[in-house]
C-alpha cells in the first residue's frame, strides 16, 4: 500500500520545520556522549528513516487490516486478565521487533532517547492506519514518558557527575520501552469525569509509607496494563475539598503475595464500544490495592495536568490520521465513481467538501506540530533546571522565563487543537460516508468505522466543551490582565487589513480583527454584567473591578455561551497566521508555490465564516433570557 511517511508532502514537511538540532540537544543533556547515535546536524535524517521504515509497516502490516481489527475484540478470561484480540497482538509484536516502543526512552533502558516529537508523528501514521491501533500504542510510551517526567519533578532522578543515572521508576520504564508491558491513565469515575472534583477513589496511608487504594474507575483505555497512574482522595474533603484534596498514585496492576504473582486491580469488565472495537477500555477495581504515592500530596491535579497535555496533543495527531484516511478515501472514490456523466470530484459541492478537508488537515497539522514542539520544549528545559541547574543566577532566570514563555505557546494551543481535532475528524469521516453514498453505510467499504472509530474522540481526554471553556477563560484572562495590549492589538490589525500590501497578509489580519471583535463583544457583555454602564469607566480600570465579588453564574453567562463559537475563531486564527508564516517562510524554495496556495484557500475559506462567526456573537440571544428567568423561580419561591 506504499509508505505512510514518504506518500505525504504535508507531514513531511511540518516533520522539516522543526528545529531538531535544538530538540537533540535537549534530549540528549545528561546521557554520555558515546552513546549518542544521533549528531544534532544529522538528526533530521535519522530520523526520517525511521519514520519512512514505519510509515512502511503501518501500510502493510496495520492499513489492510483495520476490518479484522474491528471485528476482534478483547475479552476478558476467567482468570481476571484480559485476551488481546489476535490482529492487534501481532501488530504489537511488530512495532516491538522494530523498536517503535522505545523511540522516546532513554537508551538506558533499551530506547533510541528520541525527541517525544518523533513518536508523536508514529502515532498519526498508526492513526491513518487503525486508531485503535494507535490508542493501545500510545499507552506503551506516554506511560513510560510520565514516569520520567514525575521522577524528575519529584527529585528522584539520580544525577552524578552531569549525567543521569537512573529514575524512581527505572525498572517499569524499561519494561515499557521494551513493548513487553503498557499502563494506563486512571481518572474517569462514575460521577466524575469532566469534574475530576468529584473523585471519590480513596487513599490512606500506611504505617511503613506505601499506600491502599480503595475505589472503582470506568472506561480506563488499556486499562489491562500493569502500570497504572491514578487519581485518588488523600485528604479529608472537610479541609481540603474538590481538587485541593488529590493525590497521584503509581499502582502496579500485580503484587507478590505470599511467594505468589495476584492482582494488585481486579478488571470488572471490559467495554462494548461503538468504535475502537480492538483496543481495551476497561473497568477497574481498586480495594485496598498496593500504591505508591507520586510527588506530594495533594497535588494529584497538578501532576495530572503534565500528562494531559501531552495527551491532548497527541489526540491531535490521532485527529490528524483519521482525517488523512477520511480525505483519501473520499478523494479516490469520488475520482473513479461516475454520475451525470462525470466523475463526481468534478461536481462542484463535492470538490468544494474535499477541498475543505484537505486545507482542515493541513492546517491542524501546523498548529498541532508547533505545539507539540512547544511543549516538548518547555518540558525539557524545565526539567534540566532541575537535573542541570545552570551554574548562576541569570542563566537560570533566562531558562525559567525560555520554558515559561513555551508554555504559554502550547497552553494557548493544545485546547484549539483538542477541539478542532475531535470536531473536524469527526465531520471529516461523516463526509467521507457521504461521499460514498449506500455503500459508505455498508460495513464492506470500512468506511462507516472511520465515523465510529472517530465519534469518541471528541469526549476523550476532556470533551470539546471543556476545551472550549478553557480556551475562553485563558483569553479573558489575558486580556482582563493587560487591557491596554489587548486593545492596542485590536486597532493593529484593524489598520493591518487596509495597509498590509501582501493579499496574504490582508486576508490574515481581517481574520485576526473579526476574533480580535469578537473577544471585545464578549468581554463588554460581561463587563456590563458585572459592572452596570460602562460609559465614562476607562477600560483600563476594568482589571480592579473584574477581580472583586465575582459571581460565574450571574457576570460569566454571555461567555459561556460563545465558547465554542470564540474556540472556532481562535482556532482558524491560529491556522491561518501559522500557514501565512510558513508561506512566507517557504518563499524563496521549491515549496514555494504549494504553500502558498494552502494558506490562500484556507484564508479564502475561513476568513468570510469568521465573519459569520461574528455576527452570531453579536446576535441578541433568546437561551439566556431564558436561562435568566429559570434562575429568578427559586429565589422568588424562597
Amino acid at each position: 500500500m506504499g509508505n505512510f511517511f514518504t506518500d505525504n508532502d504535508d507531514l513531511r514537511f511540518q516533520f522539516q520545520q522543526i528545529d531538531w538540532a535544538k530538540l537533540v540537544e535537549l534530549a540528549e543533556t545528561g546521557f554520555p556522549v558515546e552513546e549518542r547515535d544521533t549528531k544534532p546536524e544529522e538528526a533530521a535524517a535519522t530520523y526520517a528513516e525511521i519514520l519512512s521504515a514505519l510509515g512502511e509497516f503501518v501500510s502493510e502490516n496495520v492499513a489492510p487490516y483495520s476490518k479484522e481489527l474491528d471485528e476482534q475484540s478483547p475479552k476478558l478470561r476467567d482468570d481476571g486478565e484480559v485476551e488481546e484480540p489476535a490482529r492487534m497482538a501481532t501488530i504489537m509484536k511488530g512495532l516491538q521487533e522494530m523498536g517503535a516502543f522505545g523511540l522516546g526512552m532513554p537508551r538506558r533502558a533499551g530506547g533510541m532517547n528520541a525527541p517525544i516529537l518523533v513518536g508523536n508523528i508514529l502515532m498519526e501514521m498508526l492513526s491513518r492506519g487503525d486508531v485503535g491501533v494507535m490508542s493501545h500504542y500510545g499507552f506503551h510510551v506516554g506511560i513510560g514518558q510520565a514516569l520520567m517526567l514525575y521522577s524528575v519533578e519529584e527529585g528522584t532522578t539520580k544525577v552524578e557527575n552531569g549525567l543521569i543515572q537512573a529514575s524512581r521508576f527505572e525498572k517499569q520504564i524499561a519494561a515499557m520501552a521494551s513493548g513487553d508491558e503498557w499502563g494506563a491513565m486512571v481518572l474517569t469515575e462514575p460521577g466524575a469525569g469532566s469534574d475530576l472534583g468529584q473523585v471519590k477513589t480513596k487513599a490512606v496511608q500506611n504505617a511503613d509509607g506505601s499506600w491502599r487504594i480503595t475505589g472503582q474507575k470506568i472506561w480506563i483505555t488499556s486499562g489491562h496494563g500493569e502500570h497504572h497512574i491514578v487519581l485518588a482522595r488523600s485528604e479529608p474533603e472537610e479541609t481540603h475539598p474538590g481538587l485541593k484534596g488529590l493525590s497521584l498514585f503509581y499502582v502496579p496492576a500485580h503484587v507478590e503475595r505470599d511467594g505468589k504473582r495476584v492482582r494488585n486491580i481486579q478488571i470488572g469488565n471490559v467495554e462494548h464500544k461503538m468504535g475502537q472495537h480492538s483496543v481495551v477500555a476497561a473497568t477497574l477495581y481498586f480495594e485496598e490495592s498496593y500504591g505508591e504515592l507520586i510527588g506530594s500530596r495533594g497535588h494529584g491535579f497538578l501532576g495530572m495536568l503534565l500528562l494531559m497535555n501531552n495527551a491532548r496533543i497527541a489526540v491531535g495527531f490521532e485527529s490528524l490520521g483519521l482525517m488523512e484516511t477520511s480525505y483519501r478515501r473520499a478523494k479516490e472514490w469520488a475520482e473513479t465513481r461516475v454520475t451525470m456523466g462525470k466523475p463526481i470530484i468534478e461536481h462542484e459541492l463535492v470538490a468544494d467538501a474535499l477541498d475543505e478537508m484537505d486545507v482542515m488537515i493541513k492546517g491542524l497539522r501546523a498548529i498541532t506540530f508547533e505545539a507539540a514542539m512547544y511543549e516538548e520544549m518547555a518540558t525539557r528545559i524545565k526539567s534540566q533546571l532541575k537535573t542541570h541547574p545552570p551554574a548562576n543566577e541569570e542563566e537560570r532566570r533566562r531558562r525559567e522565563k525560555e520554558s515559561r514563555r513555551l508554555k504559554r505557546k502550547a497552553r494557548h494551543l493544545t485546547p484549539l487543537i483538542k477541539y478542532v481535532g475531535g470536531e473536524e475528524c469527526v465531520r471529516a469521516a461523516r463526509m467521507a460516508m457521504q461521499l460514498f453514498g449506500g455503500m459508505g453505510y455498508i460495513t464492506e467499504t470500512g468506511v462507516e468505522k472511520l465515523l465510529r472509530d472517530a465519534l469518541v474522540i471528541p469526549v476523550y481526554e476532556g470533551t470539546s466543551q471543556i476545551q472550549s471553556l478553557m480556551a475562553l477563560k485563558d483569553n479573558l484572562q489575558a486580556i482582563i490582565r493587560n487591557p491596554g495590549r489587548f486593545f492596542g492589538e485590536l486597532a493593529g490589525s484593524r489598520l493591518d487589513a487596509i495597509r498590509a500590501r501582501d493579499p496574504l497578509d490582508e486576508k490574515l489580519a481581517r481574520l485576526r480583527a473579526h476574533v480580535a471583535s469578537a473577544k471585545q463583544t464578549i468581554l463588554t457583555h460581561i463587563a456590563s454584567s458585572k459592572l452596570g454602564d460602562l460609559k465614562g469607566k476607562p477600560v483600563l480600570e476594568w482589571k480592579t473591578a473584574f477581580m472583586s465579588d465575582w459571581d460565574p453564574a450571574r457576570d460569566f453567562s454571555f461567555g459561556l455561551l460563545h465558547a465554542e463559537r470564540l474556540t472556532k475563531l481562535l482556532s482558524w486564527e491560529a491556522m491561518a497566521s501559522r500557514l501565512v508564516e510558513q508561506a512566507h517562510g517557504a518563499a524563496d524554495t521549491e515549496h514555494a508555490e504549494w504553500r502558498r496556495d494552502i494558506a490562500e484557500r484556507f484564508l479564502e475559506r475561513f476568513e468570510p465564516r469568521a465573519r459569520g462567526v461574528l455576527l452570531e456573537i453579536e446576535a441578541p440571544s433568546p437561551v439566556l433570557a431564558a436561562l435568566k428567568r429559570k434562575r429568578k423561580k427559586p429565589a422568588e419561591a424562597a
